[in-house]
């Protein structure tokens, strides 16, 4: 083989590998922005206290997040259109009735919904825990962007002890745990 030959094979496998990282590179970066950035649209972090808000709930009471204190809280953002929604309610409605209400409370807030449409799902599904809408993602947009179903677990002094994005199974486990927690340890 030639001393040109020997060139050319190096070039062509130096050509080929550049060819690879760069397409590489290419999809990877199309993938993490095709992936869903949780953590960037995630606007209240554990640790910090919750931000307080007024809602109206669907059966006309009037519900202040500050006033919870004192219990150990499930916030859930969620929308009626959403299959992980319906999921993540369907376990929230399971896992209250195993906590006394007097130190546990949900409140799920449908983010930009109208409310008929939202009083109508919640009818449907016999939800038993506190919803209430809100039409224009103002409390939504305290604590974060986007996606839905989004859990935050707020400990009885108003802070940020657990959240979560989307509905996975382990990760609700593992909020039922740190809520279990919570209340064995104020009990």
């Amino acid at each position: 083989m030639s001393t040109f030959d020997n060139v050319m094979r190096n070039i062509y496998k130096i050509f080929v590998a550049f060819v690879l990282t760069f397409s590489l590179t290419c999809c990877s970066a199309m993938y993490e922005e095709a992936m869903p950035s949780y953590e960037k649209t995630t606007l209240i972090r554990v640790g910090e206290k919750a931000p307080d808000f007024t809602v109206e709930t669907l059966d006309g009471n009037s519900v202040t997040l500050s006033q919870l204190q004192g219990k150990t809280t499930l916030l859930i953002f969620f929308a009626s259109w959403c299959p992980d929604c319906h999921k993540q309610l369907d376990a929230i409605e399971q896992l209250q009735s195993q906590f006394d209400s007097s130190k546990f409370a949900v409140l799920a807030i449908s983010r930009g919904e109208k409310i008929e449409d939202v009083r109508e799902y919640v009818a449907g599904r016999g939800y038993t825990f506190q919803v209430a809408v809100d039409c224009d993602s103002e409390i939504y947009s305290l604590y974060a962007t986007q996606y839905v179903p989004r859990c935050f677990v707020i400990d009885s002094f108003g802070r940020v002890l657990a959240l979560s994005v989307e509905y996975d199974v382990d990760k609700f486990n593992l909020l039922c745990d740190i809520i279990s927690s919570q209340l064995t340890v104020v009990q």
